[in-house]
């Protein structure tokens, strides 16, 4: 506590004296594997300007395939399939702002709030009010996943100038690299910004077999299929040599 005090009381005055806005983390890494439940991570900082702060934390970028259930004669099947190219894996809001309708362009600029957030697919064929419902549809299930914010998470001030929130990475969080993403707005412009990466790694056992799946994928296709036949011929056998009789 008395460390987190000190940091903080270093950064209020290189704010007064230098930069508009000064942040830290608790740390930059994370490193998954077997065990992994998820991470916290502790963002600090204070503001030498007047304005409001908005930060965003925006996963490596993925492509996504979003299928449509549909419902014939009572029966569920997967219907039409759009993919969305090169979207966040994972998107976390923060913002002192309580409204936002004088600064939408910003905003809308700067991909700041999902509903800003640019999904890229590149068939003609479908209609706008289409590729929106599909849109919905991933941010839902993304928000479900815990990996998209439904909203602006609030920013705790301890003062007029120092702040810090506490970022939630759930457990499964793709592994690349994270980027928080800190901007200071001040009557529609904006006045400062900086940008802090965090490192998600795979590590031990785990890793190794998602390298060699991602390097070797046909010689990692016939080994799952080998390994597949040999767990089911070990399991036919065991049934019948001990429960078939």
């Amino acid at each position: 506590m008395r460390l987190f005090t000190f940091i903080v009381f270093l950064l209020a005055s290189s704010a007064s004296f230098a930069n508009p806005i000064i942040s830290g983390i608790s740390t930059n890494e994370i490193n998954i594997d077997t065990k992994f439940n998820g991470a916290k991570i502790l963002l600090f900082g204070a503001k030498g300007d007047a304005g409001d702060i908005v930060i965003a934390v925006r996963g490596p970028k993925k492509n996504f395939m979003v299928t449509k259930k549909q419902k014939f004669l009572g029966i569920w099947y997967n219907g039409q399939r759009i993919k969305f190219k090169e979207s966040y894996s994972f998107y976390s809001l923060f913002s002192t702002f309580s409204s936002s309708e004088e600064i939408d362009p910003l905003l809308k600029n700067l991909e700041l709030g999902k509903n800003n957030l640019k999904f890229v697919n590149n068939d003609n064929a479908l209609s706008p009010e289409i590729k929106n419902e599909f849109q919905l549809q991933l941010v839902e299930q993304l928000e479900h996943k815990k990996l998209y914010s439904s909203g602006a998470n609030k920013i705790d001030f301890l003062d007029e100038t120092l702040f810090k929130i506490l970022l939630d990475f759930p457990k499964n969080i793709a592994r690349g690299i994270y980027t928080v993403e800190i901007y200071l707005i001040s009557e529609g412009n904006l006045i400062s910004f900086q940008s802090i990466p965090i490192y998600v790694n795979q590590v031990g056992i785990s890793a190794k077999i998602l390298d060699f799946a991602y390097e070797q994928s046909f010689l990692y296709g016939i080994v799952a299929v080998a390994f597949a036949l040999v767990v089911g011929w070990l399991a036919n056998y065991l049934f019948l040599r001990f429960i078939g009789k």
